[in-house]
């Protein structure tokens, strides 16, 4: 009875001991998680592909240019056409900010991007760290005809 007692607490506290020896490293918040720059992998404008990297065409060419650098914070550089031709390309300088680890702020957008008042806000989904990362736009694009825009990127 004693040997089957010590046995069994013996394998209790051997099993507590692997359980709360194997801890996972906290993941970083996606603030550090999303410090790079990115390319443009595809464009889905109003549910419809518009731009992939390396399709023989794309609709709307023009995003081929399109980067967007958060590796220096709080500065974003936010390089965007319309996406059609590409000649009308602009890059806007500002500030991000991330707000409840899943939305990200640009602000203060200079020059100020077309109805925007200098502000464009994303959802982040699939980020992947280093690799790539969804950002969904919030409000359509005047730009783009009014289109809901989703971007995925690649680091």
């Amino acid at each position: 009875m004693k040997t089957t007692l010590i046995s069994s607490l013996l394998a209790y506290f051997t099993a507590l001991i692997s359980i709360s020896g194997c801890s996972t490293t906290p993941q970083p918040p996606n603030s550090e998680r999303l410090k790079r720059s990115y390319a443009l992998v595809s464009v889905i404008e109003n549910g419809t592909i518009v731009y992939q990297e390396g399709a023989p065409s794309n609709i709307k060419p023009g995003y081929g240019q399109f980067s967007l650098d958060l590796s220096v914070p709080p500065t974003v550089r936010y390089r965007i056409s319309d996406g059609t031709s590409g000649t009308d390309l602009t890059t806007f300088v500002g500030s991000y900010r991330l707000q409840n680890d899943n939305t990200l702020i640009l602000e203060g957008l200079n020059p100020q991007p077309t109805g925007t008042n200098g502000t464009i806000t994303f959802t982040i989904s699939d980020l992947i760290d280093g690799t790539s990362v969804t950002l969904t736009r919030t409000t359509s694009d005047p730009k783009t005809g009014n289109s809901m825009n989703v971007y995925k990127l690649r680091g």
